[in-house]
């Protein structure tokens, strides 16, 4: 049996679902359209509109700027507008930005399917745990050679997803998925750029067009994963080790353990944990940002990588910018939307921390030790001007599984992002009951009424 074999057989079986876990699966729902609604503006994602603004005789699915095209349309926008501000999810378990990829392509593929919103969110859960099972073998290497994990791993899952919406058997889920490894790519090297975000809505596409592909009969490689020259011999992992054991789900699934990691600030992942850290920092010790001499911020080497740009020149690099991230964080005692803004990227080239955070990583041997125990901890050792000494270590983000949100948190970053009120954010929360995507798409009518001045 093959890596993607023993997959579909999973897929097949009727994993268990339980209340929590659709619930968890919910707030990815509610938090990524939130997301889509907040990226609709972006210049990555008006590319996307451009790209794709023919007319289809297929017209199925509802896109952030309110026409209706054909799926694999809808799912190239829409994943490019969840992941535009960088506020979406992220998910550990195969360093992806999963919502970003897999809730814009079951979205998509909703209508074709005729699927209601438990099997919406059912589908959501078997993408995640696919990714978690190609992730566990790969995803550490993979991601440090350079790859950008949500957009190789992140369709894989997305088109086992589609697939398992679309009521295919393993045979076909085996073929989506190999499908979806020949389309995988997508470079770190673009991180900071408008192109980053277009990797989410590439790889939401590319879960559709598998999917699409394998219920047409189209079929490729069951062994392209682990195969000589194969996905894990090319993209970083050749010594993987593809267990062969039945997967069992029922004691623990992804989304429970290790979990998604929904975001609070509009900036990489890799700068979170220092964010953190510095209000930590803060709230103990009552000091301003103009009271800092210097502040030393040790993180993995993946992590250092996402970050290049110190003296970021326009809102994109600032994203991507652990100088300006900490900087904002001491200067406005948190970090949102406002320190994105052309303006306040302008205002603080020239700010004097900009010279004195540096970023550093630890050994490999201790990096190494590190992702074997499952940890990723990032360290902040500031100095201030009076000579004293802070010191903080970060394991996880507020967002983690282990320190999540407060439900007024989540409900206050759905209402923020998308203007919308109470109402539409408590019509979400009941997908699973829902016999159809009506209340998704009166949410993104509305976002997009309120964009106009209409109102909701």
């Amino acid at each position: 049996m093959t890596a993607l074999e023993r997959i579909a057989e999973w897929v097949t079986s009727n994993p268990p679902v339980t209340a929590a876990r659709r619930a968890a699966a919910t707030d990815a729902f509610v938090d990524t359209l939130a997301c889509m609604v907040a990226g609709a503006s972006d210049v990555s994602t008006l590319g996307a509109i451009a790209v794709a603004s023919h007319a289809d005789p297929r017209e199925s699915a509802m896109c952030v700027d309110g026409a209706m095209r054909a799926p694999s349309s809808a799912a190239l926008i829409n994943g490019t507008a969840a992941h535009a501000l960088d506020l979406d999810d992220n998910f550990i378990g195969a360093a992806t930005h999963a919502s970003a990829v897999l809730v814009p392509a079951l979205l998509a593929a909703a209508r074709q399917a005729g699927a209601d919103g438990a099997a919406l969110l059912d589908s959501y859960l078997v993408g995640l745990q696919v990714q978690r099972e190609i992730g566990r073998e790969i995803a550490a290497k993979h991601y440090t050679a350079g790859w950008h994990a949500t957009s190789t791993i992140g369709q894989i899952g997305g088109a086992a997803a589609v697939a398992h919406l679309l009521g295919l058997d393993a045979t076909r889920i085996v073929a989506a998925m190999s499908v979806a490894v020949s389309t995988a790519s997508g470079l770190k090297w673009q991180f900071g750029t408008p192109v980053k975000p277009v990797h989410a809505g590439f790889a939401a596409r590319s879960s559709v067009e598998a999917a699409l592909f394998a219920q047409a009969g189209v079929a490729g490689r069951s062994d392209v994963l682990e195969g000589e020259r194969g996905f894990a011999a090319l993209y970083g992992a050749p010594h993987a080790d593809w267990p062969t054991a039945p997967i069992d789900t029922s004691v623990a699934h992804a989304i429970e353990q290790p979990g998604l990691f929904p975001k609070l600030y509009p900036c990489c992942g890799s700068t979170h944990l220092a964010i953190d850290a510095v209000l930590d920092l803060l709230r103990e010790h009552s000091f301003a940002a103009a009271d800092v001499a210097e502040i030393v911020v040790t993180v993995l080497r993946p992590n250092a990588a996402n970050l290049p740009y110190t003296h970021p020149e326009n809102p994109t690099q600032a994203r991507f910018s652990m100088q300006y991230a900490l900087i904002s964080a001491l200067e406005s005692g948190t970090v949102s939307m406002a320190d994105f803004e052309p303006a306040t990227v302008r205002e603080r080239r020239t700010h004097p921390l900009l010279d004195r955070i540096s970023v550093r990583t630890w050994s490999e041997k201790a990096e190494r030790i590190m992702l074997d125990q499952g940890r990723t901890p990032h360290r902040v050792e500031l100095t201030l001007t009076n000579g004293r000494k802070l010191d903080r270590q970060r394991e996880v983000a507020r967002g983690a599984v282990s320190e999540p949100f407060a439900p007024w948190e989540k409900r206050r970053k759905f209402t923020s992002l998308s203007g919308l009120s109470d109402a539409h954010y408590d019509a979400a929360l009941r997908l699973a009951a829902s016999p159809n995507i009506d209340a998704i798409e009166r949410l993104l009518a509305a976002a997009i009424r309120l964009r106009n001045g209409a109102g909701e």
